[in-house]
């Protein structure tokens, strides 16, 4: 790694050469396509909305500085392209591709004043590349936001320590970018707590920083002001989705398993793609001595071992170290750039390329073809618009306005279905106890009253047992194919709500 902002390395002031212009317009041409491509896959997909999606979608519609699980960022996003673009799956999509390019550019520039140019460019051929980027750029969720700020707040503190920035703005600047993060995802803490630990590993090994606990202060104040409006969402609502994050990590339910381990460990492949992640293992040894390199190691190897440490003690997705990527990145850039390496760096990008071709051409047919697994992955994407058909019909042959659901997942598509309608949607709460943004918000009895014809939809035979409301003895059935070996089966039950 390049020495730190005590020792800088001036080369990289130089005015670049032509040639060195040439290639960046290439690489810049490049990034660009890819976006476009993505962009493309997203216009002419007939893949629908994801769940996640779907409630994303419907946040937006009220604006708020808080919901039941999520920071506010991700709607406001949504809510933006909505308000441009319309009522299409891809208005809710659109925003993710260019997102990451902009990541993309940024961590460009980041590894390049650590290394040179050549590991600014390394660095944007891994990210573009990374299958969750690939597909990050093809649905709309908390992870794109949140790796832009995570990004930005990198770049700020390697600007500080090779004389790009002002420490004083510089630091404040990246406390707003990890409040911003906060606001799309909570994982932006990790950011904090790898500057801390940093500033400490480098107090305890005696190296002089230009980063000073003044400098922290600042960080940390730039951070609360960014932050600030859904911190005070929810102490304002009784810290609802604080507690739902703690309820999601289900700590309670332990299970010590290392089997768990390796396979969060195994998901990285997956996440990073196999030779990458492998390459960014690889690196992982000393001499630590450069202030660079201690920070990579600070803003990413702690992410990855506390999800580790969650998968052994109950359960972690492969997604929850995402925050983690950045920095890794671009340490691997810097370390293929000053090794030339370059050829180990071509044929894990290679391979990385090579999945990301796959998800473009998945995304636009819809279909992942002869590589499709016995448990497809895109079933979720299907048959919504389908069952939106069969309940309209139900509605309409009972004269009902009310749709009463069983899970959050039809909830949230028929909301997205029946958005220009007067149905109102609600959910039913078997156990009283609000698990999702649906039973919070909109939950059967709570939400509507009256006297009032229903639909209800259940993935079971029998109607649902809801207070005050005489069925009628037959149900019809929705029933599609979503996958070579699934169909989405649900019951439609109409009834009336007595007083």
């Amino acid at each position: 790694m390049t020495p730190s902002r005590n020792t800088p390395n001036s080369n990289f002031r130089h005015p670049p050469k032509a040639h060195d212009v040439a290639i960046d317009r290439w690489i810049m041409g490049l990034l660009i396509l890819v976006t476009v491509i993505r962009s493309l896959a997203i216009l002419i997909s007939p893949l629908e909305l994801g769940v996640d999606e779907a409630q994303y979608w419907a946040w937006s519609q009220k604006p708020d500085f808080g919901y039941f699980t999520k920071p506010p960022l991700i709607a406001w996003i949504i809510g933006l392209s909505y308000a441009l673009f319309g009522h299409e799956v891809w208005a809710v999509r659109l925003p993710a591709p260019w997102l990451h390019l902009l990541t993309t550019i940024i961590l460009w520039r980041t590894a390049s004043w650590v290394a040179g140019p050549s590991a600014g460019r390394w660095a944007a051929i891994i990210w573009i590349a990374l299958p969750i980027i690939s597909v990050g750029s093809f649905v709309m969720s908390t992870d794109t936001p949140l790796l832009l700020a995570l990004s930005v707040a990198l770049m700020m503190v390697i600007g500080i320590l090779h004389n790009r920035f002002d420490p004083f703005q510089g630091m404040f600047i990246c406390g707003l970018a990890v409040g911003v993060g906060f606001l799309a995802k909570y994982a932006a803490i990790y950011f904090l707590a790898g500057i801390l630990l940093w500033a400490l590993w480098n107090r305890l090994a005696g190296t002089i920083n230009a980063i000073s606990i003044r400098h922290l202060w600042l960080f940390g104040l730039g951070m609360i002001i960014a932050a600030s409006p859904n911190i005070i969402w929810n102490l304002t609502n009784d810290l609802t989705t604080v507690r739902h994050l703690g309820d999601n990590a289900n700590i309670a339910k332990q299970s010590f398993d290392l089997a768990k381990v390796g396979g969060f460990m195994l998901g990285q492949l997956g996440v990073a793609g196999p030779g990458i992640f492998i390459l960014m293992l690889g690196i992982l040894r000393p001499p630590f001595s450069a202030g660079s390199k201690r920070l990579m190691i600070c803003l990413s190897l702690p992410v990855l071992g506390l999800m580790s440490i969650q998968a052994f003690i109950s359960d972690a997705n492969a997604n929850w170290a995402v925050a983690s990527y950045p920095a890794l990145t671009v340490w691997l850039a810097c370390w293929i750039a000053q090794t030339n390496r370059w050829r180990w760096g071509l044929l894990a990008s290679g391979i990385n390329v090579a999945i990301a071709i796959i998800i473009i051409s998945a995304s636009m047919a819809g279909s992942l073809g002869v590589l499709t697994p016995a448990s497809d992955p895109l079933r979720r994407l299907r048959g919504w618009q389908a069952l939106a058909t069969d309940i309209n019909a139900a509605l309409e042959q009972h004269d009902a306005k009310l749709l009463v659901a069983d899970r959050r997942a039809t909830a949230a598509l028929m909301g997205w279905y029946f958005h220009n309608s007067d149905i109102d949607i609600a959910i039913y709460d078997s156990d009283g106890i609000p698990g999702n943004h649906y039973e919070r918000n909109h939950a059967f009895g709570r939400a509507v009253t009256g006297t009032r014809a229903l639909i209800a939809v259940d993935g079971r035979a029998q109607p649902p047992a809801l207070p005050q409301v005489n069925w009628q003895a037959n149900s019809s059935i929705s029933e599609h194919v979503i996958s070579n070996n699934r169909s989405r089966k649900l019951f439609i039950f109409a009834g009336t709500q007595t007083p």
